[in-house]
C-alpha cells in the first residue's frame, strides 16, 4: 500500500506539471539539419509568431536558452542540432533569466571616432571622420579570450597608456590596415576596372546590441555617391555578415577582400566564392591572424596587385560581384587567430570552406 501510494503521488505530481507546462505553452520551435555534421547556430524567428513579450526558449532537454529580439523583428536565439537531425525547442510563458553578452558594439569619439565591435572569437574597427579620412577598411582585433576585451583594452590603451599593440595575455592589434580594404571590407571596381576604395565612414549606426547579435550600419561616401553596409555579428561564429548597397556610383562591379602583406604575399588561397589569407602580423612572435571573404555563390576571386606598394602592403585578395545602384551585395567575413581560436591556416580554410556549405544549407526552422 505504501509503494502504491507512492506511486499515486509521483504520479500526480507529474500529471501536475505537464498541464502546468501545457497551459505555459506558446510555441514550439523544430530546427533541421540537413548535413552530415553536428550544427550549433544562431537562428532566426518572426516575432510576430510569437504573442508574449515575455517567455522562455528551452531546449530538448528542458533547459533555458537566451534569447534576443533583433531591430528587424526577429526572435534569434542559439540551436543545437545532430548530424542529418532535428531538435525541438519549445517556447513558454515566464521571464527569462538575464543572459552574458557575447556580441556587441560601442563607438568611441575619444580615439579618433572608431567604431569597435566583438564577440567570442574576435574584435574589429572600422575608422570614423575624426581618422583623417584616409582609412577606409577594418581592423582586426585578435583575441584568445571567448569574453569581452575592447572596452578593457580602449581604456588601457587611453586612460592607463598601456600598449594594445602588446599581447598582455588575451591578444592585442597587431594587425596593419592603412590605405587598404584591411581584413574583410568592399569598394567599388569603376567601369576603367580601377578598386576605388572610399575613406572613412561617414555615418554610423548601432541597430543591435547584444547579447547574441550586434548589428551596426555604416555610410562611406564616394564622388557623387555612397555605400551602405549593414554588419550583423553572431555569438558563436567568427564570420560577420554584411550587405551592402551602393547609390549613385558610376560601376559595374563590387569587390570584397583582404588585404595582403609582405613577406606572406603568397599565403592566400583563392577558390570560387572564398578568399582566405594567413597575415604575418607587425611584430615577431605574434603569430598569424587568419582572414576569409566568402559568399554562398562561386563568385570570381583573384590576387590583384596594388599600383604601387603601400608600405608592407602589396595587392588584394578579392572576391568580386557585379553590382548596379540599389542592388544589395550579400557577403561573409571574419577572423581568427593561431595564438587563439585556430591553430592553423589549414585548419581556417577548412573553417571558410565549411561556412559556405552552411550557407548552401541553412537550418530549416519551423514554427508551430
Amino acid at each position: 500500500m505504501i509503494y502504491r501510494s507512492i506511486l499515486f503521488a509521483v504520479s500526480a505530481l507529474a500529471l501536475h506539471t505537464i498541464s502546468a507546462s501545457a497551459a505555459g505553452h506558446i510555441a514550439s520551435v523544430e530546427v533541421a539539419n540537413r548535413l552530415p555534421q553536428p550544427r550549433s547556430e544562431i537562428v532566426e524567428i518572426e516575432a510576430s509568431l510569437i504573442p508574449a513579450a515575455s517567455f522562455i526558449v528551452r531546449d530538448t532537454y528542458g533547459a533555458e536558452v537566451p534569447w534576443q529580439l533583433t531591430h528587424d523583428g526577429k526572435i534569434i536565439f542559439q540551436a543545437s542540432v545532430a548530424p542529418n537531425g532535428r531538435s525541438v525547442y519549445t517556447i513558454e510563458e515566464g521571464k527569462p533569466a538575464s543572459a552574458d553578452v557575447v556580441a556587441y558594439a560601442a563607438f568611441y569619439p575619444e580615439r579618433v571616432d572608431d567604431l569597435a565591435w566583438e564577440n567570442d572569437f574576435a574584435a574589429y574597427r572600422a575608422y570614423g571622420p575624426a581618422s583623417g579620412g584616409g582609412v577606409s577598411g577594418y581592423d582586426v582585433f585578435t583575441k584568445s579570450t571567448t569574453r569581452p576585451v575592447v572596452p578593457e583594452r580602449y581604456f588601457k590603451e587611453l586612460v592607463q597608456k598601456v600598449s594594445y599593440h602588446i599581447d598582455h595575455g588575451d591578444g592585442m592589434d597587431q594587425y596593419d590596415v592603412g590605405p587598404t580594404l584591411g581584413g574583410g571590407a568592399s569598394a567599388v571596381i569603376d567601369r576603367k576596372g580601377e578598386l576605388v576604395l572610399p575613406g572613412a565612414f561617414s555615418q554610423w549606426k548601432i541597430l543591435d546590441n547584444g547579447p547574441l547579435r550586434t548589428t551596426i550600419e555604416l555610410t562611406y561616401e564616394y564622388a557623387g555617391g555612397k555605400d551602405v553596409r549593414v554588419i550583423s555579428l553572431d555569438a558563436g561564429t567568427p564570420f560577420n555578415r554584411t550587405r551592402v548597397t551602393t547609390e549613385g556610383i558610376a560601376a559595374d562591379s563590387i569587390a570584397a577582400g583582404i588585404v595582403v602583406h609582405a613577406p606572406a604575399d603568397k599565403d592566400y588561397v583563392t577558390a570560387p566564392g572564398y578568399v582566405a589569407y594567413s597575415d604575418p602580423t607587425t611584430g615577431r612572435g605574434y603569430g598569424h591572424i587568419y582572414i576569409g571573404v566568402l559568399t554562398a555563390d562561386k563568385n570570381r576571386t583573384y590576387y590583384r596587385p596594388l599600383p604601387e606598394r603601400k608600405g608592407a602592403a602589396t595587392g588584394h585578395a578579392l572576391l568580386t560581384a557585379p553590382t548596379k545602384p540599389g542592388k544589395q551585395f550579400e557577403y561573409y567575413w571574419g577572423s581568427s587567430w593561431s595564438k587563439g581560436r585556430t591553430l592553423t591556416f589549414c585548419s581556417w580554410v577548412n573553417s571558410v570552406e565549411d561556412m559556405q556549405r552552411r550557407l548552401n544549407s541553412p537550418l530549416e526552422v519551423k514554427v508551430k
